[in-house]
């Protein structure tokens, strides 16, 4: 199996993004929501094609979708002020590289923005994942507006010469 493509996301995009990003929360972060309505609720509320594509209108974000073999299965942004909004996974996809393809395309365009770090807010099932990828804590655990713990993080980005 070769790795996923990515791509930058676009307005065709928006039902199937919201179809990752919604089934990768409730199927993927039990941890985080613990099946409680009220968060589940909260989180998933701005998952919608009507709010992915006014994330497309963001002249400051940048928002990029991973496909294998055609579907969907992956969905990340990055702002230009350093941070990482999204970075999800379809269920049945972790641990394929989807993730950490993901965040290298969104890691490359904040080296092209001339960043020279991310942050992110992490959630308690993707913090190893992050810890994998050299991102490192930067504070205590935080409460999301969502009412779960989220993990503040950042990573020195460093850029790596061009091959000659």
């Amino acid at each position: 199996m070769s790795g996923p493509s990515i791509r930058l996301a676009c307005a065709l995009d928006a039902e199937d993004a919201v179809k990752v990003l919604r089934a990768s929360i409730e199927e993927l972060c039990e941890l985080d929501h613990k099946r409680d309505p009220e968060i589940l609720g909260a989180w998933l509320s701005n998952k919608t094609p009507q709010t992915f594509l006014h994330w497309l209108g963001l002249a400051d974000e940048h928002v990029i979708v991973a496909e294998l073999d055609a579907a969907m299965v992956g969905v990340g942004s990055v702002n230009r002020n350093g941070s990482v909004h999204l970075c999800y996974v379809a269920p049945g996809f972790q641990r394929r590289g989807v993730s950490a393809a993901l965040l290298a395309a969104l890691e490359e365009r904040a080296l092209a923005w001339g960043l020279t770090e991310l942050v992110l807010t992490s959630s308690e099932t993707a913090m190893g994942f992050y810890l994998r990828q050299g991102y490192v804590p930067t504070g205590p655990r935080e409460l999301t507006r969502f009412g779960m713990a989220a993990y503040p993080f950042r990573k020195a980005l460093i850029a790596t010469p061009a091959e000659p």
